[in-house]
């Protein structure tokens, strides 16, 4: 080890003793690191400090420099790592080889037990302490972060940004993908750091996607022929332009005097002034919007006489209590009521409240119900002072139109819940929305097409292979009084699809697939080859066929074969080539339903074998059944019948992790029960909690 290096670590930690130093010059060596595996600490330990020191592992895991430990490894408290960081970034003056040679090489096998993402924050932090250009270096790594959260809508990722927003330097947040991630952390209310705006160029596209995700605030302007204004929405100000409610929020304006734009800063808190006269003005967003303001010769601008046009049409609206119509744009922030858009004046967002709504109370899947067609409101409250719009849905008419109960339809998924799918019947009702009310149908899980992967008894709806959008055939079986009840079942098609289409393709097949799209309930492949040579006689593949792996057939661990697992966030990326075994064939679609997991044996099948009455395992909740519950033993998919003492009922719920004893086992049938013997924590929902109803 080097002896600058050494003298660096103990003066800086402050270590009286020889032997403290040391403890503090191996953790230094590994600080690099958010968690650190017992593996990585013995190749390092191994490579960097002299022979016969293996006491030093134990004694570095029993001091104040660890903050806590793991079977598989430990983490160092935030100030020590801090600390030793910066004794690395100050002793390596740009080259890792001034450490410990090759120290690099022998970390890398230790680093393969982090996660992915573990990895990369380790990549940044090596970065940090042995180069000068890490600030290109972080910022490239987080863009992967951010393109993965924003285009492929791995928002859990987030989870691991907020963690590590407090863990990392200070000195590598200072880019626009760190910035990005804060953001997007802040919009799902997840704890962030209060980042600078980033200097310096940035991807702009990679902007407005992520804005996507960013809700919506309101900034004020204004022009007196000499000046914009743009600042928070005041009496000076009165017209709003809609920007993501970043923090601080951020606008461009381009104009002659400032043809390539100019950047305004915290324009929600501050006021920005830009010479600009009377020419054209263009304020552009961070989501990409365009607001064009046109040049004039008079005192005052056009769009203050629009304004001032706009809000007498809505006063007249309001006051003649004219009926209008209005497309549902989102829920309202806490639930209170819903954003609606006029549709004759599209630049109003207005508040329609749950009170005055008369909807029943929807679940977010079941917000799309409301999407297949506009509603009819009247206004109610318009204040040009604040810009506010309130208005109330008026109730159109209730027809069945031509439902016949028994009689086959072809309606449109409008929404997927953990219950089953709804379904819009108005088209082929002949009641046509807004004129009528939504006619919507319940099809539930148990009246789907049965669907190789898919068993309604264990999954729900959202992992069955439909998507919002899908037209399907089905059969109505009731029709409860004012239609607010109407029960469907799935009907097979009437000509089998995609025969011709999927070619010689047959169960069984074994093919290769390239990642083409991941959806919730699944990841579609491009098929590109049979995985061996087929057998005399198979044709080729079709060009353009595609397979659907559910995401129950992505794994056989325990957390996908319920069912409750975003296939999204399976580490499979677009491109990425598999080996994927056919399963059967989609109902509606007729496109090829495959299988990862299934490629190799059920490892369940094993794990019951091993078990054995009185010992102990792990479990998680998946529902009641009387006075017992069904619950799966971690990790793989072994279901178990639990029994427990009373008093628990209501702490037993699902998605609650427990420790049980093993009582029965039956290895032929897979039949275990366990009992009850502590209750440990709840894991994150999936998709089989109940929600909010439709």
């Amino acid at each position: 080890m080097s002896e600058q290096f050494a003298e660096a670590v103990r003066t800086r930690i402050g270590f009286p003793r020889a032997d403290e130093a040391e403890v503090a010059q191996l953790a230094a060596l590994v600080c690099t690191t958010p968690f650190v595996p017992f593996p990585l600490l013995r190749d390092v330990r191994l490579h960097a400090m002299p022979r016969s020191t293996l006491a030093l592992e134990a004694r570095l895991c029993e001091s104040g420099i660890v903050e806590s430990s793991a079977s598989d490894g430990f983490a160092l408290h935030l100030r020590p790592r801090t600390v030793l960081r910066e004794v690395l970034r100050a002793t390596v003056p740009g080259e890792s080889t001034v450490l410990v040679p090759g120290l690099r090489e022998a970390m890398a096998p230790g680093l393969a037990f982090l996660s992915p993402l573990l990895r990369l924050e380790e990549r940044i932090v090596w970065s940090y302490v042995t180069t000068e250009d890490f600030p290109t270096m972080a910022d490239e790594e987080l863009a992967l972060v951010v393109h993965s959260v924003v285009r492929q809508r791995r928002l859990r990722i987030l989870e691991w940004a907020s963690g590590a927003f407090m863990r990392l330097p200070r000195e590598v947040l200072l880019g626009p993908s760190a910035w990005l991630l804060a953001q997007l952390c802040r919009s799902v209310g997840l704890p962030h750091p209060e980042l600078p705006w980033p200097e310096g160029a940035f991807d702009r596209s990679l902007f407005r996607d992520a804005m996507a995700l960013v809700p919506q605030t309101v900034v004020g302007i204004a022009r007196d022929g000499s000046h914009l204004f743009v600042g928070p929405v005041s009496t000076e100000r009165r017209i709003g332009i809609r920007v993501p409610a970043t923090a601080p929020v951020s606008v461009r304006v381009v104009s002659e005097t400032q043809p390539q734009g100019e950047e305004l800063i915290d324009v929600d808190h501050a006021v920005h002034t830009v010479a600009c006269g009377r020419n054209a003005v263009e304020i552009i967003t961070l989501d990409g919007r365009v607001v064009r303001l046109a040049q004039f010769d008079g005192e005052r601008p056009p769009e203050e006489w629009e304004r001032s046009d706009l809000y007498d049409r809505l006063e007249e609206a309001r006051e003649t209590q004219r009926t209008m119509q209005a497309q549902v744009l989102s829920v309202s922030r806490g639930a209170t009521g819903y954003v609606v858009r006029l549709v004759d004046e599209p630049t109003i967002h207005a508040f329609l409240p749950q009170s005055r709504a008369e909807f029943p109370k929807l679940s977010p899947e079941g917000l799309g119900a409301l999407l297949n067609g506009a509603i009819l409101v009247k206004i109610d409250v318009v204040d040009r002072n604040s810009q506010a719009v309130m208005v109330r849905r008026v109730r159109a008419l209730q027809s069945r139109g031509n439902l016949t109960v028994g009689q086959r339809y072809r309606g449109q998924v409008v929404a997927k819940d953990v219950q089953g799918v709804l379904v819009s019947l108005n088209e082929a009702a002949g009641v046509a929305q807004p004129e009528y009310e939504p006619l919507l149908g319940k099809l539930y899980t148990h009246r789907l097409l049965p669907v190789s992967g898919w068993d309604f008894k264990l999954r729900s709806a959202r992992s069955y292979p439909l998507d919002v959008g899908d037209e399907i055939d089905v059969v109505v079986q009731s029709i409860g009084a004012n239609n607010r009840q109407i029960k469907l079942r799935m009907a097979e098609p009437e000509v089998l699809p995609g025969a011709a289409v999927r070619g010689d393709v047959r169960l069984g097949d074994r093919m290769v697939g390239s990642v083409r799209q991941k959806l919730y309930n699944g990841i579609r492949f491009d098929l590109q080859d049979w995985a061996a040579a087929p057998a005399p006689g198979r044709e080729p593949l079709p060009p353009g066929l595609t397979a659907l792996v559910l995401n129950t057939e992505l794994s056989w661990e325990g957390r996908w074969f319920f069912g409750g697992g975003d296939a999204r966030e399976y580490p499979l990326q677009q491109g990425d080539r598999s080996e994927l075994v056919v399963t059967g064939f989609h109902p509606v679609t007729g496109e090829v339903l495959a299988s990862v997991k299934r490629l190799t044996d059920d490892p369940g099948d094993a794990a019951v074998r091993q078990l054995r009455t009185g010992t102990e395992a792990i479990g998680v909740v998946l529902r009641r059944r009387g006075e017992t519950w069904r619950v799966r033993l971690e990790p793989w998919s072994v279901p178990a019948v639990l029994t427990a003492n009373r008093g628990v009922e209501e702490r037993l719920r699902k998605g609650v992790r427990v420790r049980l004893r093993i009582e029965f086992v039956d290895g032929k049938e897979r039949k275990v029960r366990a009992s009850l013997l502590s209750i440990l924590e709840v894991t994150s929902s999936d998709e089989n909690t109940p929600r909010q109803g439709l």
